[in-house]
C-alpha cells in the first residue's frame, strides 16, 4: 500500500492524528548545459568529461536538495511534536541517517523498507546468476565503507527504531544485516487499492487501448535506462519466438526500444499516474512481466493479480511469496531470457491457460493482500512502540 493510502485509512479511523510530510522530487542535475543532453540511447556512451560533469552536477544538486529537506523535516518534526515517526522512501528526497540523527531521539520511528539502502551501502545488488545472497553487482554511486558507517552510527544512537519488511525475504535481509544492532524487523505485506484494482472487461479495456484483439498482448511496466529492470531479459526473450501472434503493451517509458524485433508490435504510452487508467492497462493484457534481476516484492506483481491478470516474474527476492508457478501466476529463473521465451511462446499456443491463473491470482490476492488487515497490522504496531516508549 502507498503511504497516502495507508495514511488515509488511518485519518478515516480515528485512533490517530496523521500529518504527512512530502518533500521535493529528484533534480536530476544541476549543472545541465546542453552537451548533457545526449541520450545514451543514440549508440555511443558518453565521453568521459561529460560523465564527469554530470556526476559532479548531480553531487551538487542532491547535496542542496538534503539540507533543503532536512531543514524542512526537522522544522515540520518541531512543529508537530509527533509520538512516532513513519517514514519511507526518505532517501528519494535525499535525506539519510544523519537528519535522523538531528530528531530528537525520544520519538520512536518506523522505517519502511522498499529497499535495502537503509541498512545497506546499495538499495539493490544481483549476481549474473541467481544468488540467494545477491552481493556482485551492485547499484549505488556512493562510498560503500561511508555509507556503512553512517547506518552503523544511526542504528547504534537510536534504538528505538523499528523496521517493517514487506516480504519475508525482506524480512530476512533486514535481521541478518541488523542484528548486532538488535533492531526489530515486523513483517507487513503490500497491499493495493481495491477500489480500483478490481477485474474489468478486458475487450472494453482492448478497445480502449486500441489494441489488436487477434494477437496475446503481454504488459509491462518498467524503463528501459534501468538494468535491474530486466528490460534487456524480456527483448532477448522475444527475440527468439515468433511474434506474429503477440503484441507487447508498455508503460512507465516514454518511447519504444531502439531495436525493433521482426513482426512484434508494440504499444508504448509513457508514463501512467492515473490509478485508473493503470488498472485498465492491466485488464487490457493477457500477462504481466516482471522480468526484474532484484526486488524486495514489486507492487506491479500484486496490482496485476489484484486485476485478474497471471503475472509472468523473474525468480527473485520476494517474488515467489506472492506468485506459485502453474497456480496464479508463472516464473522463470532470473536473467535467463530462454526460459521466459519458452514460457512465452507455451502461452501463445496455450492462452486458455492463462484464464485459470488469472482467477487463481485475483482469489488469491483478495485473500492475502487486504488493506484493512494491513492497516490493522500497523495499528497494533503503533500502539505498542508509543506504548512502550511512554514507560
Amino acid at each position: 500500500m502507498e503511504p497516502n493510502l495507508l495514511a488515509n485509512d488511518l485519518a478515516q479511523r480515528g485512533d490517530f492524528e496523521v500529518h504527512r510530510w512530502h518533500f521535493s522530487p529528484p533534480v536530476k542535475d544541476f549543472f545541465h548545459p546542453a552537451v548533457l543532453e545526449r541520450s545514451l540511447s543514440q549508440g555511443s556512451k558518453r565521453p568521459k568529461f561529460e560523465r564527469i560533469i554530470k556526476n559532479i552536477s548531480k553531487r551538487i544538486a542532491s547535496l542542496m536538495r538534503n539540507k533543503r529537506n532536512e531543514r524542512a523535516l526537522i522544522e515540520a518534526v518541531s512543529r508537530e511534536k509527533p509520538d512516532l515517526l513513519h517514514i519511507h522512501n526518505i532517501h528519494s528526497a535525499d535525506i539519510n541517517q544523519s537528519t535522523l540523527l538531528k530528531l530528537p531521539a525520544d520519538i520512536p520511528i518506523v522505517w519502511t523498507l522498499h529497499d535495502f539502502w537503509p541498512l545497506r551501502a546499495v538499495a539493490f545488488s544481483w549476481s549474473e546468476r541467481e544468488d540467494s545472497r545477491l552481493n556482485r553487482h551492485e547499484i549505488g554511486p556512493w562510498s560503500r565503507k561511508t555509507l556503512l558507517q553512517k547506518r552503523d552510527i544511526f542504528f547504534s544512537s537510536r534504538r528505538n527504531v523499528t523496521l517493517v519488511a514487506p516480504s519475508l525475504y525482506v524480512q530476512r535481509v533486514a535481521r541478518h544485516y541488523s542484528a548486532r544492532h538488535h533492531i526489530p524487523c515486523k513483517f507487513i505485506p503490500h497491499v493495493v487499492n481495491r477500489t480500483f484494482f478490481l477485474p474489468q472487461d478486458r475487450t472494453a479495456a482492448r478497445i480502449h487501448w486500441n489494441l489488436d484483439p487477434g494477437k496475446l498482448w503481454i504488459g509491462v511496466g518498467s524503463t528501459w535506462n534501468n538494468s535491474r529492470k530486466g528490460m534487456d531479459v524480456l527483448w532477448r526473450a522475444l527475440s527468439l519466438i515468433d511474434c506474429r501472434s503477440v503484441g507487447l503493451l508498455i508503460w512507465g517509458h516514454e518511447s519504444n526500444p531502439q531495436h525493433p524485433i521482426r513482426d512484434l508490435v508494440v504499444r508504448s504510452v509513457g508514463h501512467v499516474e492515473d490509478v485508473e487508467k493503470l488498472a485498465s492497462l492491466y485488464a487490457s493484457v493477457d500477462v504481466f512481466v516482471c522480468p526484474t534481476k532484484a526486488d524486495t516484492g514489486p507492487l506491479t506483481v500484486i496490482e496485476s493479480m489484484a486485476v485478474g491478470t497471471p503475472p509472468l516474474a523473474s525468480k527473485v527476492g520476494g517474488i515467489p511469496e506472492r506468485v506459485t508457478h502453474e497456480h496464479n501466476g508463472l516464473l522463470f529463473p532470473s536473467q535467463d531470457h530462454e526460459s521466459l521465451a519458452m514460457i512465452i511462446a507455451e502461452c501463445v499456443k496455450k492462452p486458455s491457460r492463462l484464464h485459470e491463473l488469472g482467477s487463481n491470482a485475483r482469489e488469491l490476492a483478495q485473500q492475502n493482500f487486504n488493506p484493512d488487515h494491513h492497516v490493522d497490522l500497523h495499528c497494533e504496531l503503533y500502539q505498542q512502540i508509543i506504548r512502550k516508549a511512554t514507560f
